[in-house]
């Protein structure tokens, strides 16, 4: 008989056992104290209303004995009223002088006195009183050097550039540069002023009166005659 040999068998691959990862348990947030804490500020807050509550009925019952001295407490509570009101309404009627609002200052130290906002919107009043409409303000932090917008009175637009300054501190070149150079393209309008407490550099005048169209420039005496009308309009 023939001699039969066994085969060795294929070794089987094992399957690669996949590796599951488990996400970690959430941590549980330990509870809430509740106990000595909350009692204590429970315990502060009633025993300050006791005190407070005692306090009031003492005095209730004191000022109740002595009327003489309520009157005294009442009268000096009263003056103390009319006097904060008068401060009060004394500061916000300057606050409201210095907004540009009220009557047009008359010498240049009431310009000067008002805020760089109230200055604005005094110009602004100057503009509409002369028969300007359209009159905007436009004072900020990205104003494009302008500050007052307005439609002339011969249909023209008009942009004015308001300087708040002191006697000693003048109107320098760069800022007619900087109204120069937006009062066309970014505001749209046809002329433009600079309108100052002040006066001007000798360069910012001597740069103005090279332009083709030179801006109005107008100082300390121009603005006083505009606002007397004594004198011309930065359009005119």
């Amino acid at each position: 008989m023939a001699s039969t040999t066994r085969r060795p068998r294929p070794e089987r691959r094992q399957p690669r056992r996949r590796t599951i990862r488990r996400r970690p348990a959430a941590r549980r947030r330990p509870p809430a104290r509740r106990g000595w804490r909350r009692a204590l500020s429970r315990g502060n807050r009633s025993l300050t209303l006791g005190i407070v509550a005692v306090v009031l009925l003492f005095v209730g019952d004191f000022l109740g004995r002595h009327p003489g001295v309520l009157a005294a407490l009442l009268a000096l509570l009263g003056l103390g009223g009319v006097v904060v009101a008068a401060l009060w309404g004394r500061g916000q009627y300057r606050r409201w002088r210095q907004d540009g609002h009220g009557q047009l200052p008359g010498g240049i130290e009431q310009w000067r006195e008002l805020s760089p906002d109230g200055f604005e919107h005094a110009v602004a009043r100057l503009c509409r009183r002369d028969g300007c409409t359209r009159v905007e303000v436009l004072g900020g932090a990205n104003d494009r050097a302008g500050d007052v917008r307005a439609r002339t009175p011969d249909g023209r637009w008009l942009l004015v550039q308001c300087k708040r300054y002191g006697e000693t501190k003048r109107v320098p070149a760069e800022v007619l540069y900087q109204v120069n150079g937006t009062y066309r393209e970014s505001h749209r309008c046809d002329l433009a002023a600079v309108v100052t407490t002040s006066s001007f550099t000798s360069s910012a005048v001597d740069w103005n009166s090279d332009l083709d169209q030179p801006l109005r420039l107008f100082g300390s005496r121009q603005l006083l005659a505009w606002a007397q009308q004594q004198g011309p309009a930065p359009w005119e």
